[in-house]
Order: C-alpha cells, then structure tokens, then sequence
C-alpha cells in the first residue's frame, strides 16, 4: 500500500479530476489525502480518501471569485484580467498552499504529491533539495500549454509548424510574447520565490508548470495534441480521463426518439460558463430551428436561467443534464464552448464538434479540434445563430469529420488513464525504493 496527497486548484475542472484519480488509488487500496478548498469535503470524502481542507486564507468558494477580486472585472481587458488571476488567484496561493503540503506531509508521509497543472504550491518544493520532498506527479487537465521550437505561443490558438520558417516563427513569438504579455506574471512569480528564500524559476512559468514535476500527466492521447520533437521525457499521455458510468439513470419517455432517423445536436457551455446562454445556447437553438432533420438537446448545468427566455423550438428539447455516457452515443454533432473533459470525452466517442471557445484555455482547445480534423473551430466565443447553423450542417453533411472524430476515438481507445496514472506513481515509487536500497 502506498500513500498519495493529491492537491487540487479550488475550481471544479481542477478539483472533479483529482477526485477521479482519487477515488481510483482508494479502490486499488492505497491512503490517499485530498488537499483543496473545503466547499469540495463531502466529494473528497466520497472517494474514500482522507481530506484537509486549504488555510482559510485561500479557502473560498469559487463562485465568490469576483466578490473576493472586485478589482479584476474593472480591468480594461480580458488579457489584463487573465493576467490579474494568474498573479493573485495562482501566484498568491502558493505560500499558503506549500505550508499546507508542508503541515500534512509532517504526519502524513506520501509517497508521492499528485497535483493539477495550476497548483503553484509545489514550485517551492520542486525548487528546493529533492531529497526533502516526495515525488510531485502534475495531472494535465487542459491542452499541453508548454512551449516549444514546433509551436507558436500557447494562447495565440495558431496552428503548429515545424518547418524551417515555421520554427523561426515559434521562437520569435515564444521569446517575445513571453515578455510582452506575461512578463509582469513572471517577474511576480519570481519575487514571491525570492522573498521566500528561494531561487527564481529556472524558466517561463507557464513552461515549468510542465517540465519540474518528476513526470507530467497529459490527459489525453498524442492524437489530440500538437507534436513537439523537443518533448521532454517527462511528460506523458495518458488519455482522456472520462466521467465514470452513470447509475440509476431512468430514460425519460422521449428517450426513444433519439433514434428516430433525425440527427441529434448536443449544445453545451460546461459547468461555469452557463449563466449567459445567450453565448452559445440561445444561438444553436436559433440556428437550428425549424430544422425538419435535426432535433437539439441543450444541457445548461443546472436550473433553465432566466437569461434563456425564447422560446424552446420543437426540434429542441432544454435540460439541466444529462449523463454524457448515455447521450453522446446517440449524438451526431457537438457544439460547445471548448472545455476540456467535454471536448475529450465527445471525440472518445467519435463525436466531431463545433467549438466556440473565447475564454481561459478554450481558443486553444478549439484550435486542436480544427487542427485534428475533427471538427469546425468558429473562432469566438458567441457567434451568431446562422453561424452555427451553417457549421453543424456542415459536419453532418461531410463525412470527412466524422471519419476524423473516429480516428480519434480508436486512438483514445488505446489509453486508460486511471490505469496508466496509478502505474506511473507505482513505478516512481518502486523506482524510489530500488535507488533507498542502492543508497544503503
């Protein structure tokens, strides 16, 4: 039996996966600690494993972000706000997160910290004596942000290009970009290292989010992420981590029309960004009204918003939810809003997608889906109704995505990421006890 501390950033997309890796090492029979705000307990809990919750001075609700930073929706920018987060929602965090690390490992002796690629509490320890720290194992939970000679700025959303102009392009814009948009982000990333007593980060900030952990979990297959032939070895994929079989799902009286010969549209804006449907919801419906062929499920994560006050076509049907694992087989196209576990489980299936994503990580997801094959990348994030219209129209009507969409998902196939991150923590672990005997 081993025993792992997993800590996760306080925001759902951060948190929902480390519990799934959670719950997994519990069944295979090791201890595992859960680190994180207190508001995810009862989840934690759930899995099995034990639970500490963050310093009540970095222990709030994430919908209370913008109460707690009422100075980021003043910013004049979405790049300035994103800016803002990183230095005071993740930088910030940092100190408070390594004394939390720090207090647990002192009775809790871990054989390995497993963290998600955001949580900045590890820098101090991955930049401190390797023989004062376990092994830090990162969970990537988005697209592979890491920079490299093969592929412009993450963020940019361009494509890949490793040609000879190409790779000129990419360090040009790496070098410069790093500077121009993120310096500030650096330097202050570097002043809280520093005045703690340790050194600067050895590189960009965002790069050694991916390069100092001992290995870096990418969770999704090499088919859905840009090449990079300078790789380190370190970092791995793993595949999609999939939300786990529903139970007890009881199909509603319509469910059988779901394989009435019509093509079925799924149109969703994840778990955060649907309290405005009017981005992506309200305009799928619109566009797809009235369509004889097509009958749209919308799910909004919750109770219908007041926001989404038209009314509902009769080819569309609107829900707080449904299970992905009984739905997305029946469904022919996706649009969505990029998220990360959506956009992976949707092509785990063969399901191409229309993406308009305009914030976070999103236009760089969408871009992997254009770049795959798999589907349209509309560019922003609340396109027009006709817009989308044309767009699903057009992944149904050309086999070419679909043919793409499951070429992914045959790939993906291959993978089981719960399986392939426990043997990776229990190879570092054996790997650790074999250099313990050497040493004596």
């Amino acid at each position: 039996m081993a025993r792992y501390l997993i800590a996760a950033t306080a925001l759902p997309g951060h948190v929902l996966p480390m519990l799934a890796i959670a719950q997994h090492l519990v069944g295979l029979g090791h201890e595992v600690r859960v680190h994180t705000a207190s508001r995810f307990r009862a989840q934690a809990e759930a899995t099995g494993a034990g639970f500490t919750p963050f310093d009540a001075s970095i222990d709030f609700d994430h919908h209370e972000l913008d109460q707690r930073f009422p100075q980021r929706q003043r910013l004049p920018s979405a790049h300035a706000q994103l800016c803002f987060g990183l230095k005071h929602f993740f930088a910030d965090a940092m100190a408070a997160q390594r004394a939390g690390l720090e207090a647990i490992l002192r009775d809790f002796a871990a054989d390995a910290i497993v963290v998600d690629t955001m949580f900045c509490g590890t820098f101090p320890l991955l930049l401190g004596l390797r023989e004062q720290r376990p092994a830090i194992v990162a969970i990537g939970i988005s697209a592979l942000p890491l920079s490299s000679c093969d592929t412009a700025f993450f963020g940019t959303a361009l494509p890949p290009s490793s040609t000879p102009e190409g790779r000129v392009r990419n360090r040009a814009m790496n070098a410069n970009l790093r500077q121009a948009m993120f310096g500030e982000v650096q330097r202050y990333f570097d002043a809280l290292l520093t005045c703690a007593g340790l050194p600067a980060l050895p590189e960009f900030f965002i790069d050694a989010m991916v390069k100092l952990p001992d290995l870096y979990l990418q969770l999704t297959s090499e088919s859905f992420e840009y090449p990079r032939s300078d790789l380190p070895a370190s970092v791995r994929f793993v595949g999609p981590l999939l939300a786990p079989a529903s139970r007890d799902f009881v199909e509603p009286d319509w469910w059988h029309e779901l394989d009435d010969g019509r093509a079925v549209v799924l149109v969703t804006q994840g778990t955060l960004a649907n309290q405005n449907p009017a981005q992506l919801i309200g305009p799928t419906l619109q566009g797809l009204a009235g369509a004889g062929d097509i009958q749209v499920i919308a799910t909004t994560g919750g109770p219908q918003p007041e926001a989404l006050n038209m009314a509902v076509p009769a080819n569309a049907r609107v829900l707080p939810f449904l299970p992905y694992d009984r739905l997305l087989p029946k469904v022919h196209a996706m649009v969505t809003n990029g998220g990360y576990g959506s956009v992976n489980h949707a092509l785990s299936l063969g399901v191409p997608l229309v993406v308009a994503g305009a914030t976070e990580e999103k236009p760089e997801i969408a871009a992997r889906v254009a770049w795959s094959g798999a589907g349209i990348n509309l560019g922003n994030g609340q396109p027009a109704a006709r817009q989308i219209g044309d767009a699903v129209r057009r992944l149904l009507n050309d086999p070419a995505y679909r043919q793409r969409a499951g070429v992914l998902r045959d790939d993906f196939a291959r993978h089981h990421a719960l399986t392939g991150i426990s043997a990776a923590l229990e190879a570092l672990r054996e790997a650790a006890a074999a250099e313990s005997v050497e040493m004596a």
